[in-house]
């Protein structure tokens, strides 16, 4: 920034340029590094009367190319309740969608308001992505650019400043963590880019503050480090693996000061990770990895963005008493449905395994001192039970629970190398 500061005044001390001039030409020049990657959608719905069928237009909205094959971010919002949609690039060239597994035309994850779509590139075309900037450097006060589809009106292009970031308790959302820009923001434009100066996004505009669904001054985007997260996992495993803490927690005002709030636990779910780790009701949570926590809002998001197997440190206040306590977030979904058998795999083998939070793979996380099987360590990868290969904890689950819940031999890879581990029945003896 200050290389940056320091040539605009030898530019304008030189009189080769002006103010003004040099100002402009970074909002055009980083207008037109975005564009090309910021289409608009066009949902329909199919409608049926007398035995025939229809599409009918019901919404517009923006979307993001995020990669060259051709996914597109957008919200889920804009999608949710359309049948068939198209899209159109900053050129006016029409594109198909092409269908995920689950038989939509969108995967999505509500939570933060995210879907990602797919341009259909069947003849193999490469689109152009947005790169994404990381969203934690971007300073409030700073100069960013919506492009967008506001009230069906293409490529429309607003400027304004970050006001503040990390806003929760919005009411948007299951997870929050916006950044509030006074950048114009209308119906149309969710799901188009929130761009810098170097052209390159820091989020995804998704939100007004107003009664009139118009813009009068405030606007949210979701931060694109949470963006690049949740994409990733949607095209990679076809949901989020969020971490879940296990737990119901309120906001509690401090005496004589009802603007101060602490965050108490009222419940823990049985056998969940907060079970495990021993918190209890009545607990205050004063802090999450050194983040300090005074509203459900900064709880929930600190966890929504935390990815399976994470390792979180929690510091507690109990009876007066400072305690901290360490431990690692699961699936809720998975750990319930799959916790008898994860439980006895321990039971009789030793091993903990769970799914990597960036890579999906099967890793042994933990291996008991009482274990009889040596051969096994931490941080092994399965590819294969019982000579059957695996890609997901689930999958593990599954080829366990078909051989009668015995472990007879397991592949697993250790430092580029291929191992093979066996296992005696020594649970019968």
């Amino acid at each position: 920034m200050r290389i940056f500061l320091i040539a605009i005044m030898l530019f304008i001390s030189s009189g080769l340029i002006s103010a003004p001039e040099l100002f402009n030409k970074y909002f055009i020049e980083a207008a037109s590094i975005a564009k090309p990657s910021v289409v608009n959608i066009v949902a329909y719905e199919n409608r049926g009367k007398n035995g025939k069928t229809h599409l009918v237009r019901i919404s517009y909205g923006t979307g993001t190319i995020i990669s060259k094959s051709g996914f597109i971010v957008t919200n889920y919002h804009v999608v949710k309740k359309g049948d068939v949609f198209k899209a159109i690039s900053s050129d006016g060239t029409n594109y198909d969608l092409q269908l995920f597994r689950n038989g939509k035309y969108y995967l999505s994850d509500y939570k933060t308001d995210l879907a990602v779509l797919k341009l259909n590139n069947s003849d193999g075309e490469k689109f152009i992505p947005l790169k994404l900037s990381d969203s934690n450097s971007l300073n409030e006060g700073e100069w960013v650019l919506a492009i967008g589809n506001p009230y069906g009106l293409k490529q429309s292009i607003t400027a304004g400043i970050v006001s503040s970031k990390g806003r929760d308790n919005i009411g948007f959302t299951d997870i929050e963590d916006f950044i509030q820009t006074d950048v114009s923001i209308n119906p149309g434009n969710s799901g188009g880019p929130l761009v810098n100066l170097h052209g390159e996004m820091v989020g995804i505009n998704t939100a007004i503050r107003s009664a009139s669904g118009g813009f009068q001054g405030i606007s949210f985007a979701i931060p694109s480090n949470i963006v690049k997260q949740v994409c990733f996992d949607l095209t990679s495993f076809g949901r989020v693996k969020r971490g879940w803490l296990g737990l119901v927690a309120r906001e509690k005002s401090v005496s004589h000061n009802k603007e101060s709030k602490t965050v108490e636990v009222m419940s823990v779910i049985r056998n969940s990770p907060s079970d495990i780790a021993g918190l209890k009701q009545g607990d205050i949570i004063k802090e999450i990895d050194q983040q300090r926590i005074d509203s459900l809002g900064a709880l929930t998001k600190i966890i929504g963005n935390k990815g399976v197997g994470s390792r979180i440190e929690i510091i507690l206040s109990r009876n007066g008493k400072i305690i901290d306590i360490n431990f690692v977030l699961r699936e809720k979904e998975e750990y319930v449905r799959l916790q008898s058998e994860l439980e006895q795999l321990f039971q009789y083998y030793g091993v903990e395994v769970d799914e990597d939070a960036v890579t999906g793979k099967i890793v042994v996380t933990y291996l008991s001192p009482r274990s009889p099987y040596k051969d096994i360590e931490e941080g092994d990868v399965i590819v294969s039970v019982n000579n059957k290969k695996i890609s997901s904890l689930e999958n593990f689950i599954e080829k366990y629970r078909s051989s009668d819940r015995k472990l007879h031999n397991i592949t697993v890879v250790r430092d580029s190398g291929i191992h093979e581990i066996y296992f005696e029945d020594l649970n019968n003896e």
